[in-house]
């Protein structure tokens, strides 16, 4: 029973190395602006060990790279379910929401950012900049007529208004 163990327990150091040496060729190809390849290179190494939320997460920013801003949040989301307290999850998440309009959800990562990076210039400029956006969006809420939406008394036909004979308020002299 014991050698079962030992032999598991040695596929999975086993595949951990391999995953990082794809990590490492998936970083090499990120440097080189390669992001295609980078993506590969990330998903074959969380093929090996679908654990680890680094390789999530840099997976996450190559998709940011390449703007395909859903499967970003995918991953930047599936790196902070794995680990909570993993701040690069929550900024690459909170980029991922900017990029698809999701200002409000940015919002909640980039506080959660600047709350534990209180000295990161970079995350407090995002922060600001998304929480203009999110003000700005519910100013624009507020304000905004619904062409839609009339108003009680412009569905009222005085003209055609029939006054019952007991009516004793005030009345319009020949119609003004």
């Amino acid at each position: 029973m014991a050698d079962v163990t030992d032999r598991g327990s040695e596929k999975m150091a086993e595949d951990e190395r391999s995953a990082e040496e794809l990590k490492e060729k998936a970083n090499k190809h990120f440097k080189e602006k390669d992001y295609e390849n980078a993506i590969k290179y990330y998903s074959e190494a969380l093929e090996l060990n679908p654990h680890n939320a680094v390789y999530y997460s840099n997976r996450s920013l190559a998709y940011l790279r390449t703007e395909c801003y859903g499967y970003a949040l995918a991953d930047a989301t599936r790196a902070l379910d794995i680990d909570k307290n993993y701040i690069k999850g929550y900024y690459r998440r909170a980029t991922s929401n900017m990029a698809l309009g999701k200002f409000r959800a940015a919002l909640r990562d980039y506080d959660t950012v600047v709350r534990v990076r209180p000295t990161d210039k970079d995350a407090k400029m995002k922060y600001q900049e998304c929480n203009k956006i999110v003000k700005q969006k519910a100013f624009e809420r507020a304000i905004a007529s619904d062409d839609l939406r009339r108003s009680v008394v412009d569905s009222l036909d005085i003209e055609n208004m029939m006054i019952e004979d007991e009516y004793t308020g005030p009345k319009l002299d020949e119609g003004r």
